[in-house]
């Protein structure tokens, strides 16, 4: 494993993070999460930004609506952020997502859903999909059209964006960022990145436990049928635990006929989109994005 300079100064930068002070272990991965902000780069100007709070039955929901000018409708993209399902927010993806939303020129729509422990599956899952639903009811009062809606996500958000892709059958497009797709953790590329970088094999049976509450293997990550799914962008790290099970997921999709636009970043480690600031490949990822989804929302 080859570990490129920008990549070394980004591990570098997430080691020198002290969150000493915080004993609870969940508690202190959640305040490292929030701390990797800066690796994002600067804060970019958006023509606007809101948060909006919808509100279900049961509970509520927080959303962040950025949108590139002032046009009365345009396409969306509904993102849900990473995190392995216990952490992450929408401070944690507001850079990114910036940036998505003036390289696209389309509404991004950051989901902050439940996490788990306190919320385990499937409730973070249900409200990404409810929140998702809303946000097709609602198109006309946001300004976007909801005949051109994606979904997207990164690791633990590229998950859920499979779930609710698979649930809403009009979303053109998903875009799933080094997502989890097989939880049995068990393709060659687990091992082969069993310590890291960044997601390690132990790491990943312990949020992966925090999110089933303890019940392993009892949640499918999506359907053996997979020819309702919409076109898809699936994005891999070299250096990722995770790689072989996007390219399986990705092997699975073409077979039942979908189309499939995949890309493996040579020499990347997992979460290097949030490492725009110091990580080249991290801009160029936005870049691509970007340009997928202007492609097939036809914008």
């Amino acid at each position: 494993m080859e570990i490129i300079p920008q990549v070394q100064d980004a591990l570098t930068f997430i080691h020198s993070l002290n969150v000493a002070p915080i004993e609870d272990k969940l508690q202190a991965s959640r305040a490292r999460y929030e701390k990797l902000i800066p690796l994002a780069g600067e804060e970019e100007a958006v023509f606007s930004v809101e948060d909006k709070t919808i509100g279900f039955t049961d509970r509520n929901v927080n959303i962040r609506i950025y949108r590139p000018d002032n046009k009365k409708v345009l396409p969306a993209v509904v993102y849900f952020h990473g995190g392995g399902f216990f952490k992450g927010s929408l401070a944690t993806h507001d850079r990114p997502l910036r940036q998505l939303t003036n390289l696209s020129g389309v509404v991004v729509i950051s989901v902050d859903y439940r996490l788990a422990p306190e919320y385990p599956f499937p409730h973070g899952q249900n409200d990404c999909i409810d929140t998702t639903e809303w946000i097709i009811h609602h198109a006309a009062e946001l300004g976007i059209d909801h005949h051109r809606i994606a979904v997207a996500g990164d690791s633990a958000g590229g998950t859920l964006a499979m779930a609710v892709a698979a649930k809403l059958k009009n979303i053109l497009c998903q875009i799933l960022i080094y997502p989890l797709t097989d939880c049995s953790f068990a393709a060659p590329s687990w091992s082969t990145f069993a310590e890291g970088p960044i997601v390690t094999l132990k790491s990943a049976n312990e949020f992966w436990k925090y999110y089933t509450a303890g019940k392993m293997n009892t949640i499918p990550l999506y359907d053996n049928d997979l020819s309702g799914v919409p076109d898809t962008f699936i994005i891999s790290a070299e250096y990722d635990p995770l790689r072989d099970d996007a390219v399986l997921y990705a092997e699975k999709l073409r077979q039942a006929h979908v189309e499939v636009k995949e890309m493996i970043y040579p020499k990347m480690i997992h979460g290097f989109m949030q490492m725009g600031g110091v990580i080249e490949e991290g801009r160029e990822v936005m870049a691509e994005i970007a340009a997928y989804v202007r492609g097939k929302l036809r914008f």
